[in-house]
C-alpha cells in the first residue's frame, strides 16, 4: 500500500512537472495570450492596471509585446486579489503556474461534479473535462474564467451540504467575471431569499467587500480608474461570438445583441415561479447556469467552460446516447476553429457563436429523453413482475 502511494505522488509529480514545462516552453514561442492581461494587472495595481498607456509600456518593457493594442484587463478590482500572486514570476514562468493551477482545477470540479451525482470511482469526468472543447481554448489562453468554475462547483457542492457560509464565500469567484453568470447569479439571490439563507448572501458580499478593501488598501483610485476604464469599453459595438452576437452582425442591429439577455431574463421569471418550491440545485440551478451562458451579452467560447458541472451531471442522469452525440458535435465545431480548419473555409472568431447554445440543447435533449423513457423502463419491469407472479402461480 505504501508502495502505490509512493507511485501515485510520484505520476502526480510528474505530470504537473511536464505540464508545467510544457506551458512554459509554449508561453516561450508562441504569441502573447490573455494571460497578460492579469500577468500586468498584477505588477501595475498600485499604479493604474486599467490604463492602456501603461500596460502598453509595461507590456513592451517586458518583451511580450512588441506592436499593437496593449491587452488589458477588464475585471473589476475586486478580481485583482486573485490574480495579484502572477506578479511574482516572469509572463512565462506566471503562464506555465496558471495552466498547472488551472489544469489541477479543472480535475477537482470534474471529480467533485461526479461525486455530487455518483458514490462511484470512474474516469469519466477526466475524460469529459479533458475533451471539453472549452478546456483547451481555456488551457491556451491562459483565462480567468477557470475561477469562475471553481466557484460555481465550490458553491453547489457547499449547498448540498447546507455550508451556506462558504458557498456565498465561493460567489466571490463567480463574481470576477460576473457577466458570464448574471442569470445564475439573480437566480442564487432569488433562492436565498425565498428560502432564506441569508448567510449565502452575507458571505458573497461580505468576501467581495473584503477582496475590493485589498485593492483599495493597495490603489486607493482603483475603482476610479476602472469606471474611467470600463466607459471606454462601455460603448463597444463590437459583436461577440454569442447569439447576440450573431444577431448583430446580420442585422447590423446592435441593441439585438442584447436580445437573448433580456429573454434570459423573462425566462427566469417564469422558470423560477414553476419550480421555487422544489428547487434543485443539481437540476435547476444547472439548466440556470446553461441559458445564463448562452444568453450572455459579453462571453466566449473558453466562457462555457462553467459549463462542466452541468454535463457531467446531465451525463449521470440523462440519456448517454443524446448526450455524447452533441458532445462529440459541438467539440468538433471547437476542433475546426482551433485547428484553424474553420478559418480555411473563411469563418473567422465568430464561428464558434453556436456553441453554448449547442450545450444547452444537449443538456435539454437529453434530459428530456431519458424522462421519456423512464416510464418505458417502469412499464417493462411491471410487466415482467406480473409475467413472474403468474408463473409462480401456475
Amino acid at each position: 500500500m505504501q508502495l502505490r502511494n509512493i507511485l501515485t505522488v510520484f505520476l502526480i509529480a510528474l505530470t504537473v512537472g511536464f505540464i508545467f514545462v510544457g506551458a512554459l516552453v509554449a508561453a516561450s514561442v508562441l504569441p502573447v495570450q490573455d494571460l497578460a492581461q492579469y500577468w500586468a494587472a498584477a505588477h501595475l495595481v498600485g499604479k493604474n492596471p486599467y490604463s492602456s498607456a501603461l500596460v502598453s509600456q509595461f507590456e513592451k518593457s517586458a518583451g511580450i509585446i512588441t506592436s499593437g493594442a496593449p491587452i488589458v484587463m477588464r475585471n473589476p478590482p475586486w478580481a485583482m486579489v486573485f490574480v495579484l500572486p502572477l506578479r511574482l514570476l516572469n509572463y512565462q514562468g506566471a503562464f506555465a503556474l496558471w495552466t498547472v493551477f488551472s489544469v489541477t482545477v479543472l480535475a477537482g470540479c470534474a471529480r467533485a461534479s461526479w461525486r455530487l451525482n455518483s458514490t462511484e470511482e470512474s474516469t469519466v469526468p477526466a475524460l469529459l473535462s479533458l475533451l471539453f472543447g472549452p478546456t483547451l481554448c481555456l488551457l491556451m489562453l491562459g483565462q480567468i474564467a477557470i475561477l469562475v468554475l471553481l466557484g460555481v462547483t465550490f458553491f453547489l457542492c457547499l449547498t448540498e451540504h447546507k455550508r451556506d457560509w462558504l458557498a456565498g464565500a465561493s460567489l466571490s469567484l463567480v463574481s470576477v467575471k460576473p457577466h458570464v453568470a448574471l442569470i445564475f447569479l439573480i437566480a442564487i439571490t432569488l433562492w436565498t431569499i425565498h428560502s432564506k439563507r441569508w448567510a449565502v448572501l452575507a458571505a458573497a458580499g461580505l468576501t467581495t467587500v473584503v477582496s475590493s478593501v485589498v485593492a483599495l488598501v493597495i490603489n486607493p483610485h482603483i475603482f476610479t480608474q476602472y469606471l474611467t476604464f470600463a466607459s471606454q469599453f462601455i460603448g463597444e459595438t463590437t459583436p461577440y461570438p454569442n447569439v447576440g452576437g450573431i444577431l448583430f452582425r446580420l442585422s447590423g442591429q446592435h441593441r439585438l445583441a442584447f436580445l437573448p439577455q433580456a429573454i434570459g431574463l423573462i425566462w427566469l421569471i417564469f422558470y423560477w415561479r414553476k419550480n421555487r418550491l422544489a428547487w434543485d440545485w443539481k437540476t435547476n440551478g444547472m439548466v440556470v447556469l446553461l441559458v445564463s451562458v448562452a444568453c450572455s451579452y459579453y462571453s466566449f467560447p473558453f466562457d462555457e467552460v462553467v459549463l462542466l458541472p452541468a454535463l457531467i451531471g446531465v451525463y449521470f442522469y440523462g440519456n448517454r446516447t443524446v448526450f455524447l452525440t452533441g458532445f462529440v458535435v459541438t467539440n468538433i465545431g471547437y476542433g475546426m476553429y482551433i485547428f484553424k480548419l474553420a478559418g480555411n473555409f473563411g469563418f473567422g472568431y465568430m464561428f464558434l457563436w453556436w456553441t453554448a447554445s449547442a450545450w444547452l440543447a444537449t443538456f435539454a435533449l437529453s434530459r428530456k429523453m431519458a424522462l421519456r423513457l423512464t416510464p418505458i423502463k417502469a412499464e417493462n419491469h411491471t410487466s415482467l413482475t406480473e409475467q413472474g407472479s403468474q408463473s409462480a402461480s401456475l
